[in-house]
């Protein structure tokens, strides 16, 4: 649900193209677009790709791992996917659902909206009450974990942040935040976003 399988999370917040970040935000430059954002406090980047057609960088609190965190910002821009004749709803359905999770599996699509004449926005929430081995590389076999994905797009890229929680398993209770509460949930956690 991080990496490929997620795209990134979601948040509804004020876009403004072009904006640059203010202090305390996060600005990423993204294939011509430049992503603002605030970092939760006390998170680190620990790890940055990018082979020009593809960017991936994921930030965990000080001293967590891509192995043994509990919360994850992901980031990921796709130069090209923008362009297919796919619909958003089709890309993120491939990219998010985890169709290993046999044990309360979440995935909801919340339409995508036009943020600016170019740029669309969708958000995604998915997750696993209980991931089995294997879901994903690294995942926490048994750990419950839910994502929060805001997917914009393009005409050209598909852009991702998403906001990961991993802990307990929550198998038989609701998951740890309601999908009606998606949107102000990943405001509080990025603040406004910027694209």
């Amino acid at each position: 649900m991080h990496g490929v399988k997620a795209l990134a999370v979601g948040v509804v917040a004020t876009l403004v193209a072009g904006a640059a970040a203010a202090p305390g935000e996060t600005s990423i430059s993204l294939f011509g677009r430049t992503l603002t954002f605030q970092l939760p406090k006390d998170f680190v980047q620990v790890h940055n790709a990018n082979n020009g057609t593809n960017v991936l960088i994921e930030y965990v609190p000080r001293g967590e791992t891509v192995a043994n965190w509990t919360r994850m910002v992901t980031v990921q821009a796709y130069r090209g996917l923008g362009a297919s004749p796919r619909t958003s709803a089709d890309i993120a359905q491939q990219a998010f659902a985890v169709p290993a999770c046999r044990i309360g599996p979440i995935y909801h699509y919340i339409p995508e909206k036009n943020v600016s004449k170019a740029l669309r926005r969708s958000i995604i929430v998915n997750g696993c009450a209980s991931l089995p081995a294997g879901a994903y590389p690294k995942a926490l076999a048994g750990a419950g974990e839910q994502d929060f994905i805001m997917m914009f797009r393009d005409a050209q890229t598909i852009y991702t942040l998403n906001y990961a929680v991993r802990g307990a398993p929550f198998a038989g209770k609701a998951p740890p935040v309601k999908l009606e509460e998606a949107e102000t949930f990943l405001q509080q956690v990025f603040g406004n976003v910027g694209l």
